[in-house]
């Protein structure tokens, strides 16, 4: 074979290698710097707004990346849960919930994924939360949806099993509470918070059925 044409396919092949290692370690190595490094920021420079949170979040989220995007999102998701949990207002709750959809609906649509059950649990998890800050009915909607997907991904989690339990007591649903508090007591008989909880809410005397905070995973 001619040396030049011997030349040309090895410049090729290694281009074609460090492509692939580019693409398949470089990159989501580089995503995964880029997202310590914007948590890091948040002691060493607070939060000023909404708009600064996603401007900084949007950084790692948005990097090219072939792999990687989704445990992102879920660590995103699962990082700044407590930024809604003490959300100032309704109208900064449901813009931050937005925020954070656009880069989870990709996600949920695919419907699979090595750890979608959390994914499910977290998208259930943020409007329930977001339904405690807002009252908003649409997000008690969402959180009923994603826990019982997640419940149906996992029977034996209990991460989906109390979202739900909060979810139908916040409803009023008193079969749908019980039925789930007696899954979870067969599962986790010891449990007294759900006795106590079950028995509250079917207390005459009850004053809300206001779901307790979702439990950060």
């Amino acid at each position: 074979m001619d040396r030049t044409i011997k030349g040309t396919i090895a410049v090729i092949v290694t281009a074609v290698i460090l492509l692939f290692v580019a693409y398949g370690s470089y990159l989501p190595m580089r995503k995964a710097q880029i997202f310590i490094a914007t948590l890091q920021s948040f002691q060493t420079k607070p939060v000023t707004s909404l708009q600064d949170l996603e401007n900084r979040l949007s950084v790692p989220l948005d990097y090219p990346s072939p792999i990687g995007q989704e445990e992102l999102v879920r660590n995103t998701a699962n990082s700044v849960l407590g930024f809604l949990q003490h959300g100032t207002d309704a109208t900064t709750t449901a813009v931050f919930m937005g925020f954070l959809n656009g880069y989870y609906k990709p996600i949920l649509d695919r419907g699979k994924g090595m750890s979608f059950g959390q994914d499910l649990y977290l998208e259930g998890a943020m409007n329930e939360i977001a339904f405690s800050q807002t009252g908003g009915a649409n997000y008690l909607q969402d959180a009923l949806k994603y826990y019982s997907l997640g419940h149906e991904q996992g029977p034996n989690r209990p991460q989906p099993l109390y979202g739900l339990f909060d979810v139908y007591r916040a409803m009023g649903d008193v079969v749908d509470a019980k039925a789930t508090a007696a899954e979870i007591l067969a599962n986790w008989p010891s449990d007294t918070r759900v006795a106590d909880s079950m028995a509250q809410f079917m207390s005459p005397t009850k004053t809300s059925s206001v779901p307790s905070s979702a439990k950060t995973p």
